[in-house]
């Protein structure tokens, strides 16, 4: 960014950033966005994959064990690991003399169901990262890995909280970070969020708080739906009062509102993301775990939703373990 150089910070600012790429735009997108809330003193680690070529057989005549299908094997191997390595020395230039550090790394995949979600899960559990961030939406030769499934995925399964980048957001990829929108609905899971995104508020910063009330879910129930729609607004301003109090003095300048999804056909995750492009936010923060019900959202279903339709920037964050 780096535009945190030596300002106020309300939370711990970020220190071990990681940040997957291959060679699609959406990922250009996420290194560029990571250079814009990234510490000078952070350490900032890129992983890039190199998928394992499948073996195969010839009208059933060869198979991976003959000799020449070994060695086409092997040379196919070693040209998707040098491309990965291509890949990470152009991601880690865009760091250069900006943060502590930059390191690559790549991984190795195996053709099985779920080795992408399961192998950045690993490495940044390993290396204790603070933060995952991926580009979404994309088409890459090195590996195609981080699209909307694989995010949504990773959605509710990574160790830490993920900042998902779609390539959608090039418009303003070079613009300062200043706007962040915060979606609340007054669980645990979102005060954690909250939480993770203290670490990227600086008093620079435009907050906006918003409590989405489920209209849908309001023609459908038992209760009359006058009644029921101002008992979801009364929760939703509690929880309102609650992020802004969460928030300390940067809660003082916080922006919130109740918005409500229409009553056919829409649904949490599209509101919240309407709010967000008509407010200009740089970035939507959600949870990524809760309960139903009069004052709780099914935050993962909305999380994995929101990742395959947004074109804004989502930092989504899980459960602490413990």
């Amino acid at each position: 960014m780096n535009q945190q150089e030596e300002q106020v910070q309300y939370g711990v600012p970020l220190r071990r950033i990681m940040i997957a790429v291959d060679d699609s735009n959406a990922s250009l997108q996420a290194l560029r966005f990571a250079g814009r809330v990234a510490p000078r003193d952070a350490d900032v680690r890129i992983v890039c994959a190199a998928e394992q070529p499948r073996a195969w057989q010839a009208g059933g005549a060869y198979t991976a064990g003959d000799a020449w299908m070994k060695d086409t094997l092997a040379a196919a191997r070693q040209e998707l690991r040098h491309e990965a390595e291509r890949t990470l020395e152009r991601a880690m230039s865009a760091f250069d003399g900006q943060v502590a550090s930059v390191s690559g790394h790549v991984l190795n995949l195996s053709g099985e169901s779920g080795a992408v979600v399961n192998a950045l899960s690993a490495a940044a559990s390993e290396w204790q990262a603070d933060v995952l961030i991926v580009g979404a939406r994309h088409r890459g030769r090195v590996k195609r890995w981080v699209d909307g499934s694989v995010s949504g995925a990773l959605a509710v399964s990574a160790p830490c909280p993920l900042l998902v980048v779609p390539a959608e957001y090039e418009a303003r990829a070079e613009a300062r970070f200043a706007r962040m929108l915060l979606a609340t609905d007054g669980s645990e899971a979102s005060a954690q969020a909250i939480e993770a995104a203290m670490r990227l508020i600086t008093p620079q910063i435009e907050l906006r708080a918003i409590y989405v009330v489920d209209r849908s879910s309001v023609a459908a129930g038992p209760v009359a739906a006058p009644g029921l729609e101002e008992s979801f607004s009364g929760v939703g301003r509690q929880a309102l009062a609650a992020a802004s109090e969460q928030l300390g003095p940067a809660g003082d300048a916080c922006e919130t509102a109740l918005v409500a999804t229409g009553l056919i056909r829409d649904d949490i995750a599209h509101t919240v993301l309407r709010d967000a492009e008509h407010w200009n936010a740089d970035l939507v923060v959600l949870g990524t775990h809760g309960r139903r019900g009069v004052a709780r959202w099914l935050l993962g279903s909305v999380a994995q939703r929101a990742v395959e339709i947004t074109r804004v920037p989502l930092l989504l964050v899980g459960p602490r373990e413990g």
